[in-house]
């Protein structure tokens, strides 16, 4: 069954001056990430969120994070709507489909808050480093990213096929910039959300298509001192002169 692809509307990455990347917070050594995790599952259903409609999917990749963190925390917090992702959506640009920066999405969840919803903190973590972002996916159910998609992915998305690096992949144009969560992810595979599907990722892909990656402590870790080897203060401090 064929699905439907949505649009685009992540915007060429940022990365503000004085925070540092995330394993510059971390204290001691984060322990080895275990072969395999997966808090895709948990969640019934991932909804489009209108990204068929409006550029929005920075916004839906934040409501899918709740998603998974209500799943594996056990918690209810609120989890916004469609028409409620939209209007945080157009809220943040002005009223205008012009899409986001993921920096900025992220500044004003952990300064103000959505949908009553306030992460921790957030820090950047090198696309190329894979040790890291699984240990981000593994400690804090979530690592939000953005991706530049080629043509052909749009091809593969809507056959059901994985994302991968096919003969003559050097040549396909860029579509887009494409805001996704990582919610899982093996020896083969990353598990991306988008467009209201669980997308296989293959890690080459990723490599080569990758421009940011974010991991963020969720509200439910909202204590200071050291959350998972994380050192919470000294991150904060950081955020706080942004």
């Amino acid at each position: 069954m064929a699905r439907t692809v949505g649009k685009f509307g992540k915007l060429a990455p940022r990365f503000p001056a004085g925070l540092k990347e995330l394993t510059a917070y971390t204290v001691g050594t984060l322990p080895p990430p275990p072969p395999s995790v997966d808090y895709a599952t948990a969640v019934p259903s991932f909804p489009m969120d209108d990204n068929e409609q409006y550029g929005d999917c920075t916004i839906a990749a934040a409501a899918h994070c709740l998603q998974s963190w209500n799943a594996e925390s056990k918690v209810d917090d609120p989890v916004p709507t469609d028409q409620e992702v939209v209007s945080t959506y157009l809220q943040l640009t002005g009223g205008k489909d012009t899409g986001l920066v993921e920096a900025d999405v992220l500044k004003t969840w952990q300064q103000t808050g959505l949908w009553s919803n306030k992460i921790v903190g957030y820090a950047p973590v090198n696309v190329h480093d894979l040790v890291t972002i699984r240990q981000a996916v593994d400690l804090f159910g979530a690592v939000y990213v953005g991706i530049q998609v080629p043509a052909n992915a749009q091809r593969q998305f809507a056959d059901g096929e994985p994302w991968t690096l096919v003969p003559g992949w050097k040549s396909q144009p860029i579509e887009g910039g494409h805001a996704v969560p990582f919610l899982g992810y093996d020896a083969t595979w990353c598990y991306a959300v988008t467009w209201g599907a669980v997308q296989r990722v293959a890690w080459d892909w990723w490599e080569s298509y990758g421009d940011e990656a974010w991991a963020i402590l969720p509200q439910e870790f909202a204590q200071v001192g050291t959350v998972n080897g994380i050192d919470v203060s000294a991150l904060q401090a950081d955020l706080e002169k942004l």
